[in-house]
Parts: C-alpha cells; structure tokens; sequence
C-alpha cells in the first residue's frame, strides 16, 4: 500500500510545506491528502475574501477526473471563521462535483460555521459528515457482496 501524497499550497501560489495552523501572516492553512482515488483537504482558519483563492488554487490543483481523483472530502473542523466567498466556493465545488460526476463530501466544522451552513442553506445542498472516515471503510474491510445464486 503507497503513502498518501500531501500537497499544500502557500499564500505565493506554489506548492510548499504548510504549517499545521495557521499563522498571522498566513490565516488558513490548508492541506491536501490524496489516497488512491480520494483526496482529503483539510482547512484550518479563516476562509475569507482574502484566503478563498487559496482554496480553489488547492481544489484545482487536484484535477478530478474520471482516471484519477474522483472523491473530494473537505473537511471544516479547523475552520475559525467563514463568510460568503467561502460559502460560494463551497456551492462552486458542489456545482462542479455534479456537473463532472465526482462526489464531493463535507466534514461539518465548529458549531459556528455549522450554524452559518444551516441559516443560508448551503448546508442543505452539501453531503454532510461528522467525520471523514465515515465516508470510506477500514483498510481490510470486506465489500458487502450480493450472494450468487446457485
């Protein structure tokens, strides 16, 4: 079984090593795991005007496609702080999944942005998870198989 690959991208635009939180020069971290045909992009700060763009340079950088990554997690528990752009990129990703035929998957964040998902609604659009492990079963696990007939 290979390692997952980590990507990361910096304020500058090029892929780098990111902090594990984010800093005072850089208010959102964001981190990008892939894993067969997953990849998990876990955020952690404020997802803003200033830092949406981080995002979807990341989210782009990905290149779903039907041979490649097919599932995107996001996950929004290390979120401190979002506001409309991060709510439209989250709309323009869902969009994306749909038109592209992805899954796209979000893990629900702190009770604030949890309740900012709720009141506009966004949250009633997006696949919802506590957790992202919900989403893919235990390396070993059996696929649950119709049994053959005789």
């Amino acid at each position: 079984m290979s390692s997952p690959e980590f990507i990361t991208q910096s304020a500058a635009g090029r892929l780098a090593a990111s902090p594990e939180h984010p800093t005072a020069d850089e208010p959102l971290s964001v981190e990008a795991r892939t894993r067969r045909r997953t990849a998990l992009v876990a955020l952690r700060g404020e997802l803003d005007l200033l830092t949406v763009s981080k995002v979807a340079a990341v989210l782009d950088g990905l290149e779903l496609r039907p041979d490649g990554v097919r599932h995107l997690v996001l996950d929004l528990r290390g979120l401190t702080f979002m506001d409309v752009p991060g709510l439209r990129e989250l709309i323009k990703q869902n969009e994306y999944a749909r038109a592209n035929r992805h899954n796209l998957a979000v893990v629900r964040g702190t009770r604030a942005i949890n309740r900012l998902l709720e009141l506009t609604g966004v949250g009633d659009l997006l696949v919802l998870v506590d957790d992202p492990d919900d989403l893919v079963p235990p390396p070993g696990d059996a696929v649950a198989r119709a049994p053959s007939r005789p």
